[in-house]
This record gives C-alpha cells, structure tokens and sequence, in this order.
C-alpha cells in the first residue's frame, strides 16, 4: 500500500516514534497495521550464525554487538530492527538485505528514510558500498 508513498510511510513512523506515553496503545494499533511483523527469533539466529565467530561481536538475546571497526549495536523486535551505530552505514545492512528486500529505513535523528533493497540496487549507491567495506 505504501511502497510508492516512502515520505508518507516515513512521516508515520517519524509520528509514531515521538508519541508519547499516553498514547501507546493508539500508536501500537497504528503500528501494527502499516507494519508487517517478521520471525524475530529466525532474524536472531540468521544474526548470530553470521557473525559468532567474528572477533568482537557478542549476543544477548535480542541484542547483536559488534566492536571491530566499527560500534554497531543491533536490536530486533517483532516488528521493527533498531541500529545503534558510529557510521552511517552499517554492516548489519548486508546481512539485514540478504534476509529480506522489504526493510523500509528510517533515521530519525537526520531525518532520512529509504528503502534498503535500493541501497544496494542503484549502481551508483553499488560503487559507494564497494568504497565502504
């Protein structure tokens, strides 16, 4: 429904994002509509199948820690992921990519929103990612 209309999906979830308390469940009921859920426990262990060997990184249930280059803390919840990262991009986005071609990103902090699939489908955007890693 909203896969051609991103700015108005991001101004949802921007909404939804600085609700306050008070209204929690109006904005669980909203969320849950226009958000489709995915298997968090298969997301975790795709996760950590990835990444357990890898110098740095640790696991605490829904938490994925990764210290290398780079600090990135990932989080995954029924229905949305959240990243905690020093860089803009994050090497979580490889593998979150590989998983699904439907993850819809917001940073709202910068306000910035985009499709992940298409990050990585412009092959200017290709270029860059090459220069990243």
């Amino acid at each position: 429904m909203y896969r051609n209309k991103p700015f108005k999906m991001y101004k949802i979830f921007e909404e939804i994002y600085h609700t306050k308390d008070y209204d929690g469940i109006k904005t669980y009921n909203i969320f849950q509509q226009i958000a489709n859920p995915f298997n968090k426990v298969m997301l975790n262990e795709y996760i950590y199948f990835k990444y357990k060997f890898k110098y740095g990184y640790e696991r605490n249930e829904n938490r994925h820690d990764l210290n290398n280059e780079e600090h990135t803390v990932l989080f995954i919840n029924n229905h949305n992921i959240k990243i905690k990262s020093e860089n803009n991009y994050s090497i979580f986005f490889n593998d979150l990519n590989a998983y699904s071609d439907s993850l819809f990103v917001c940073d709202f902090e910068n306000k910035d929103y985009f499709w992940l699939s298409k990050l990585y489908n412009e092959s200017e955007n290709s270029k860059v990612l090459q220069t990243i890693k």
